[in-house]
């Protein structure tokens, strides 16, 4: 039987497979378990989509998804006229990766303090944003706390992309596996697949504090928690595990 500790990623493609090769450069074994993957939302077209960043102030960015899906579809001069257009727009990333994806276009994006609802808020203060137009450029759902936030009609949301669950299988659990869990949704999928009663078996690798805290109301009670939910951050509470259970 093999007891050697096993980190069992789920998150989707590709960001799981870069995962599970930054922790083999650590030897530290991997599978890839994806437990969700993205599809694109139909709910704008790319008309609807163009007319949606023209129309907003703000446009702010919740993941490297977002970004890329809410440029798929356009045409070379259409993307031309967005990154022209969007030197006249107030830009909020989610952060460092979000940023690069937006940079690769040749748009520049605000990186808030911390990766997550409350940094972006943070940013939104300190610009005196709250009361200009705001596009929400997002998943099928999620950001609440931003939602919530702008309580004055000022916020558009613009759904780019959606999250679908796979029918993947978790492997078989021990005190020598830990699963990486970088949303709540994929928290949720992962639990589907565990008895309650064993869910002190196995480590969680939480992409956030509130994930962790999520993670131990469910019976996971023990909980790495990455300062953010990048891949290089993930690998050093992996580093952190393994050394515990070895």
């Amino acid at each position: 039987m093999n007891t050697e500790p096993k980190v069992i990623v789920t998150r989707p493609s590709p960001y799981g497979e870069q995962l599970c090769d930054l922790l083999a450069q650590h030897s530290i074994d991997s599978d890839h378990c994806p437990l969700i993957h993205f599809l694109a939302d139909l709910s704008f077209n790319t008309d609807e989509r163009l007319e949606l960043l023209q129309q907003n102030h703000t446009w702010i960015f919740v993941s490297r998804q977002a970004v890329n899906f809410c440029f798929e579809g356009f045409s070379a001069e259409q993307k031309a006229s967005i990154v022209k257009l969007a030197q006249s727009k107030a830009i909020i990333t989610v952060g460092d990766a979000t940023a690069d994806s937006l940079a690769q276009l040749g748009i520049k994006g605000l990186i808030p303090p911390t990766p997550n609802s409350e940094g972006m808020i943070h940013l939104l203060e300190k610009y005196q944003l709250k009361e200009k137009p705001t596009l929400l450029i997002r998943g099928g759902q999620g950001r609440k706390l931003l939602q919530n936030y702008f309580n004055n009609g000022q916020l558009n949301i613009m759904p780019v992309y959606q999250r679908q669950p796979t029918e993947q299988p978790l492997p078989t659990l021990s005190s020598q596996t830990a699963i990486v869990i970088t949303s709540g949704q994929l928290l949720e999928l992962a639990a589907s697949q565990v008895a309650p009663e064993k869910r002190g078996t196995s480590a969680i690798i939480a992409g956030s504090q509130r994930i962790s805290e999520l993670a131990q109301q469910m019976g996971f009670t023990t909980c790495y928690t990455a300062k953010d939910a990048s891949n290089q951050e993930l690998v050093k509470s992996c580093l952190l595990w393994r050394n515990h259970v070895t």
